[in-house]
């Protein structure tokens, strides 16, 4: 009995020997037929089991499978596909579209997912590979051109430089335009601080916070467009949202990636400078001035480049490294990034370093418990910009001088004019502006599923930073206000908190399936600023406020809370995945609006019919062949916003000032806006519809969408009278109305086994018009964007565009004659005028994809079409008698009549020092110019080491990476880019994009980078 037993136990164990050697590790990647890119996030398991795993972000997965087993690979939007296993070596998969549900998932709210076919409003994807691509370290740039409708803005060529994104035009006459950044669910900050320091906006503008995620930690980034898309966030996201997913660990066995990028930079553009003249005044050389109106240079004698001379070759270098990996009831994603961007000034660079860790794991077969943590350190060190005394203040330097000997023997800064300016090279070494942030995103998740209906989520996320920031002006300086040094700095706590619990029940009955979500939302932001500043150094070597008296020390705290509470539904029905309706609500409670309006309910209703699916269901279409995919839709919502933090009440100050009477005591703040606790929230309601049109079994699309929104009841800060006590009040009044139409076309003209063509389209058109201003306003202006000695500035015009130019023009009677003076020269009128419109008539981006074999090449045109660029870096060109507007100096004899003859003028004059800087400059018309462009945003070349080599190499990966950003510009702009933002993306309302003002020039650049994979 006992040898029976012995021999039963020993087959049992060579069966179970066996069998373990027949289990095999099978590998392999899954790519997209459309352009060959990976594909992260495709389910493979073993048929007839639950034995299964997700690929990573590369597309590659790793599972324990059998001899004889059958892996199935699936996807939404794609054709499932099936593999025997049969142990001769990796199986790679290409996933082919389906033209039933294409292949688009976009993820709609608080981390949902869901098909883009039953969507009633329109949304856009951008993928992983397109973001890195473009080798942008911001991942607001990284966007341009990507997505119809919307528009990017960089502020400047400087490192860290902000860059300002609207959706669909703005929305609000004074507040913010931008959309609400999310990351896994989560709101995060995207604000650019308008100034610090107590320095202007224009001199030192701040980096926009996006520029502190890890463009390599991103995997999908959904664009939603509307108030319809993005009604279940709430008041944030009025004015659309950008939804990041990052990714997250996949493909069974650890897996290692280490990316790196090598950069160098030039400037790309320079304005051209008049080399006729040289230094001095009224036609007289002078070596002590610091402006070109003397007379010509002579034959032969030396003419400097300062400005050309000034910029250098910037070197910038990235290093990621990242392991993810799954086991079978968990996945885990770490990765931890280096970023060091020079620039084309030295003693200007951006620094970030991140650490981010994502895990899941599931506790039984009903919950799964979640959570990430991403610490960013960034560094900015940068100096001054918008002002004849930053870094552009070379435009003012004569070029029969060399701005390059900057020092006496002394080590002083030499100076042309005592009455003049910084030397640039004195600036940048003397006049440091820095900024360290810290920066902490936690987000912890739960999801339970009690039964095969019902699901239960909880996310809590924080976003917290902490910024430093330190502004010094070494005594020395030409600034009248710190001769004998300054500094300023601030200390500003920023931390968003966000809590949200959703059930979401599902039911089918029949050929109807039913979803119905309900959540509540709380949102708590708090900022904490302060700010100190001294002037006077006592000692002259070091900048500290300590090293300053107590008198010439200030010091001041702002605390910023606002709570946001909310209730949210979200009805989904739909017939056989053909027809679909949605219908969407919310009610927020929010603390800045007073207590009698600060509930406000705002519903949304959406549908869409696939109507190719409908032909198939009434038999009226068999086959995809011609037209394989068909769907209309629409959408309506109202969205609510609110009002500023701290807006219903009139803030109080202790420190007198010029405007005030009250000597003593607690005193109305003049710098701050009037209260006013009569607010009432304002609401944008949007009407959409489009279509998605696709033909010859997807290998061309069409995406078309009409939209229309009106925000009524605007919140805005608007000038008071000087009686008031204040400058600003603000007031609920005014509307504006935003038209528009977008379009996206995807082709794929070859499609084969070793080459594969795609060509995207986006198109899009948009118009903001301000229809209705409170009272007797005809418009709303920015001090913020004032530039060019206050020639101009940005502005809303009721009846006219939200971004206007707000500018002084010349007197002329109602005939359009000009009215002179009576020594014959033109005069500037006293009230400004609309002088320009600098939203563009039409912006597309065109991206084109050719894949053939183990080579990939895309290339992206980047087209604008109208919108006005006021250059005041050519205005401070004509005051310096460097621009060449000002070579004419003979005589003239304007035509026109003098005002106060009423005969037609006869006198001529000269055209001289004292007409360029006092009279020619003072108007702002002739310097609004056409800011139209053509640009090869980028061209990237990648290679991607073939299987054989790998497997030789015990390598799962490894690609080389060739990219040229900003390589061609044709444009008919006379300054450096028209692509500009003068005072950076912190201004609200119009904004300060348009501005050519005084900052550091726009560059072109090469990137060589790898990818290897462990």
């Amino acid at each position: 009995m006992k040898k029976k037993l012995l021999l039963v136990f020993a087959a049992m164990l060579l069966l179970i020997m066996q069998g373990m050697a027949q289990q095999l590790t099978v590998t392999g990647r899954v790519t997209s037929a459309d352009d060959g890119s990976g594909m992260p996030s495709v389910s493979v398991w073993v048929k007839g089991s639950t034995s299964g795993i997700s690929t990573d972000s590369e597309g590659r997965y790793s599972i324990r499978a059998k001899q004889g087993d059958v892996l199935v690979f699936s996807f939404i939007g794609a054709l499932t596909q099936e593999r025997t296993v049969t142990g001769a070596g990796p199986i790679n998969i290409q996933l082919v579209s389906d033209s039933k549900t294409l292949d688009e998932v976009a993820v709609t709210a608080f981390g949902i997912k869901q098909e883009v076919r039953s969507l009633g409003f329109a949304t856009q994807n951008v993928k992983a590979r397109e973001i890195v691509e473009s080798q942008q370290p911001n991942l607001v740039n990284a966007l341009q051109g990507k997505v119809a409708g919307v528009q990017i803005t960089n502020s400047s060529g400087a490192a860290g430089a902000s860059a300002n994104i609207m959706i669909r035009g703005g929305s609000s006459l004074s507040g913010n335009n931008q959309p609400l950044f999310v990351v896994d669910g989560i709101p995060i900050d995207n604000t650019t601080p308008v100034s610090q320091g107590n320095l202007v906006a224009g001199v030192a503008p701040g980096s926009n916070r996006a520029i502190d995620l890890n463009p390599e930690d991103i995997a999908t980034v959904t664009v939603l467009k509307g108030p319809a898309a993005a009604a279940l966030y709430g008041i944030r996201a009025a004015s659309g949202a950008i939804v990041i997913t990052t990714k997250k660990g996949a493909g069974g066995a650890a897996q290692l990636t280490y990316t790196n990028t090598f950069s160098l930079d030039n400037v790309n553009k320079l304005p051209e400078l008049q080399s006729t003249f040289k230094q001095g005044e009224l036609g007289v050389y002078s070596p002590n001035a610091q402006i070109s109106f003397g007379p010509a240079f002579a034959a032969g004698e030396q003419v400097y480049d300062n400005l050309g001379n000034f910029f250098k070759t910037a070197f910038t270098q990235s290093h990621d490294l990242s392991v993810s990996g799954s086991s079978e009831k968990t996945t885990y994603y770490t990765s931890a990034s280096l970023f060091d961007q020079g620039s084309i000034v030295d003693n200007i660079n951006f620094g970030r370093k991140s650490f981010r860790l994502n895990a899941d794991t599931k506790i039984g077969e009903k919950l799964t418990v979640g959570g990430s943590a991403n610490y960013v350190r960034t560094d900015r060190e940068f100096v001054p910009q918008g002002s004849a005394n930053g870094t552009m203040g070379a435009i003012y330097w004569p070029r029969n001088d060399d701005m390059s000997n900057f020092l006496n023997p002394d080590g002083s800064q030499r100076i042309l004019s005592p009455s003049g300016t910084d030397n640039p090279y004195w600036t940048i070494q003397n006049k440091p502006i820095t900024s360290a942030l810290n920066r902490l995103i936690g987000i912890a998740n739960i999801d339970y599923n009690p039964f095969s209906f019902l699901n239960l989520s909880y996310r809590l996320g924080t976003d917290f930073y902490t910024e430093h920031f330190k502004a010094v002006r070494m005594p020395g300086t030409r600034e009248a206000d710190a001769l004998r040094g300054a500094i300023g700095q601030n200390t500003n706590t920023n931390q968003i908190t966000t809590s949200t619990f959703i059930a979401t029940f599902k039911k089918d009955f029949g050929d109807y399936h039913f979803s119905l979500a309900a959540g509540q939302n709380l949102e708590n932001l708090r900022t904490q600023t302060l700010t100190a500043s001294a002037i006077n150094f006592i000692d002259p070597t070091f900048p500290s406020i300590n090293n300053t008296v107590a008198t010439d020390r200030s010091l001041s705290e702002t605390i910023s809370r606002r709570r946001i509470v909310g209730v949210f539904g979200d009805l989904n029905v739909d017939w056989k995945n053909i027809i679909y309706l949605n219908a969407r609500g919310r009610n927020d409670w929010t603390s800045t609006i007073p207590v009698e309006d600060y509930s406000f309910f705002y519903p949304s209703v959406g549908a869409s019919v696939v109507v190719s699916d409908l032909l198939k269901e009434l038999k009226l279409k068999t086959d995809d062949k011609v037209f394989s995919y068909g769907k209309f839709r629409f959408a309506y919502s109202d969205a609510g916003k609110d009002a500023p933090p701290h807006q219903t009440r009139v803030s109080l100050a202790s420190v007198t000032n010029t405007f005030t009477i009250n000597p003593r005591g607690f005193i109305i703040n003049s710098n701050n806006p009037f209260g006013n606790p009569l607010l009432v929230p304002e609401f944008t309601r949007s009407i959409e519809a489009g279509l998605d049109f696709r033909f010859l079994k997807n290998r061309f699309g069409v995406d078309f969408t009409w939209y229309r929104s009106k925000s009524d009841n605007q919140i805005l800060a608007t000038r008071l009278p000087p009686s008031s006590g204040a400058f600003l009040g603000y007031l609920n009044g005014g509307s504006i109305e935003n038209k528009g139409v977008e379009f996206v076309v995807n082709a794929r003209p070859v499609v084969s086994q070793d080459f594969n063509w795609s060509i995207d389209i986006n198109f899009s058109s948009n118009k903001s018009i301000v229809k209705e201003l409170p009272g007797a306003l005809d418009r709303v202006e920015l001090s913020d964007a004032w530039v060019a000695s206050n020639a101009a500035q940005g502005a809303a015009f009721v009846g006219g565009s939200l971004f206007g130019i707000n500018g002084n023009v010349w007197k002329r009677n109602a005939q359009g004659q000009l009215l002179l003076g009576t020594n014959g020269y033109p005069q500037v009128q006293t009230a400004l005028a609309n002088i320009g419109d600098r939203n563009p008539d039409f912006i597309s981006g065109i991206t084109n994809t050719f894949n053939y074999k183990n080579f990939n090449f895309s290339f992206m045109v980047d087209i604008r079409v109208g919108g006005d660029v006021f250059n005041a870096t050519e205005n401070s060109l004509v005051r310096s008698g460097l621009s060449m507007k000002t070579l004419d100096r003979g005589t003239r004899v304007f035509e026109g009549i003098i005002e106060s003859t009423g005969q037609p003028n006869t006198l001529a004059v000269p055209l001289n020092q004292n007409y360029y800087q006092t009279i020619y400059a003072n108007q702002g018309y002739d310097f609004v110019e056409d800011g139209s462009w053509y640009r090869l945003r980028y061209a990237t070349l990648s290679y991607a080491m073939p299987k054989a080599v790998l497997n030789k190499l015990k390598l799962k990966g490894l690609m080389f990476t060739l990219t040229g950003r900003n390589l061609v510009l044709i444009t008919d702009y006379s300054g450096v880019d028209p692509e500009v933002s003068g005072s950076g993306a912190g201004v609200g309302g119009t904004g300060s994009f348009g501005f050519d003002n005084l900052g550091v020039p726009a560059t072109r650049g090469f990137d060589l980078g790898l990818k290897l994979t462990l």
